[in-house]
């Protein structure tokens, strides 16, 4: 499986791949891409699709896992992960066979730590097949749908 993350905060998309690591733990892998919310779909699908090129399993484990969170702040120019998800929305993004699936989640907030909850009965799916602009339009819906 493939697997991408995308979190959209002050009119920016971020994407980034996930990949499986020899223990079984999917973690972000950077560099991700940084899209300006207003670009066109299609733009939006095509990098969906690259990062998910660059998901993997069977990465080694890291020496320093809070390293990915430092990478991912330092990449999006945030001090913090409470600061950069205060106000995200969060989509999950898999490639299951030859379906892509966007699965919009819930922030949850401070209490919680700003963990992003999968609401998984509003999970949308597409063909791999489809066009840039068609992923790239359910990406933008994904979002609409979260909470």
């Amino acid at each position: 499986m493939k697997s991408a993350g995308a979190y959209k905060r002050q009119g920016k998309i971020y994407l980034s791949s996930m990949s499986k690591t020899t223990m079984g733990v999917w973690i972000g892998t950077f560099p991700g891409i940084i899209v300006d919310e207003t670009e066109p779909p299609s733009v939006k699908g095509k990098y969906v699709r690259e990062v998910l090129r660059h998901s993997q399993e069977g990465v080694p484990d890291p020496t320093d896992w809070d390293a990915g969170l430092r990478d991912f702040l330092n990449e999006v120019g945030a001090k913090s992960w409470s600061k950069f998800a205060r106000n995200a929305q969060s989509v999950a993004i898999d490639l299951k066979g030859d379906r892509l699936a966007f699965l919009p989640e819930r922030n949850s907030g401070p209490k919680d730590g700003y963990m992003f909850v999968p609401i998984k009965e509003r999970e949308m799916t597409i063909s791999f097949d489809a066009s840039d602009e068609e992923v790239g339009l359910l990406l933008e819906k994904a979002f609409d749908a979260c909470e």
